[in-house]
């Protein structure tokens, strides 16, 4: 029987909720799996491949980012994650991988990030690479061109005071083009100027993405500057001392997935990881499927290659 408990962490004064998932039935677990969540989302949406991992005798927590879900207070609101936040969050990881590493000794840690999560998740990776005995890197984005720039237009704007008009161009020009495959209109979601086809065939989990009031938000300007430091940051040169050229890593994504590219992104992403030094990685690509594989129709088969890929790896 899986037993979901709700906690807290505070971290700068800011309470960050987390879930941990255990089945009851076992005595002993596998190991630690630790998930982080992607952009303009929460832990709620995770849980059915929380619950499964932990069916498996895993040990599976997952948190709220801050300004996503629970985790928000203060200065601290849906979308805006505060001065610093994405390295903040990296942070708040660290901590709850701590507490879980105190609560559940001597247990593996596998670190499992999606979208904006597997950003924090390498930068997770080139800070506590130590801490870390797996990674697993879903729907990761594609490296930006024009990021430097991106970057200083939205500061110009929130220097003049424009942050609203900011943080609208920032989620329309980072959104509009992930629909523009998908020649059908977007009926589903005729509020958003960018349309959520993009994110997954299963047009059920859609629809509640697009009737969940957590995640009905936008970034704001500043928590939109910091992303892209931190999507500039994990494509930047790893400290040479710090690199585990065995780390196993996997990245996962859709063939269809316009955030990642259509595959080009993962396999960007990958050759980085390689160019830094680590040498045992792997890339699964999914034929058709879009960007949210554990809420994709072939949800199932993506559990279980992760699985066997985690199995593989537990001995090593």
């Amino acid at each position: 029987m899986i037993k979901k408990d709700t906690f807290s962490l505070d971290s700068d004064s800011l309470k960050i909720y987390y879930d941990i998932y255990l089945d009851s039935r076992f005595n002993t677990y596998k190991a630690i799996v630790q998930i982080a969540h992607g952009m303009v989302e929460h832990r709620g949406r995770y849980n059915f491949i929380a619950s499964k991992l932990a069916e498996e005798g895993y040990v599976v927590a997952i948190n709220d980012h801050r300004g996503h879900g629970d985790s928000i207070g203060g200065d601290i609101y849906l979308g805006e994650m505060g001065e610093n936040g994405f390295e903040r969050a990296v942070s708040d990881m660290y901590n709850l991988h701590l507490e879980l590493k105190r609560r559940f000794t001597s247990k593996k840690f596998i670190l499992i990030g999606h979208s904006m999560g597997s950003l924090l998740s390498r930068r997770f990776l080139q800070k506590y690479q130590n801490d870390i005995d797996m990674l697993i890197l879903c729907g990761t984005p594609s490296p930006q061109k024009f990021i430097s720039l991106g970057i200083v237009a939205l500061k110009i704007l929130r220097f003049l005071g424009l942050n609203n008009i900011g943080k609208n161009l920032a989620n329309r020009l980072s959104f509009i083009t992930f629909n523009a495959k998908y020649k059908k209109i977007d009926k589903l979601d005729s509020g958003s100027p960018s349309g959520s086809l993009w994110i997954n065939r299963d047009e059920s989990e859609v629809l509640k993405y697009i009737n969940d009031k957590k995640s009905r938000f936008v970034f704001s300007i500043n928590s939109f500057i910091n992303l892209l430091r931190g999507l500039k940051e994990v494509f930047s040169t790893y400290p040479n001392n710090t690199i585990n050229s065995k780390l196993p890593i996997l990245f996962i994504s859709g063939e269809d997935d316009a955030c990642g590219e259509f595959g080009v992104g993962a396999l960007q992403a990958l050759k980085h990881i390689n160019s830094q030094g680590y040498n045992n990685t792997k890339l699964i690509l999914y034929a058709g499927a879009r960007h949210e594989l554990f809420l994709e129709l072939n949800k199932d088969e993506v559990l279980r290659d992760i699985m066997q890929w985690i199995e593989s790896n537990l001995d090593s």
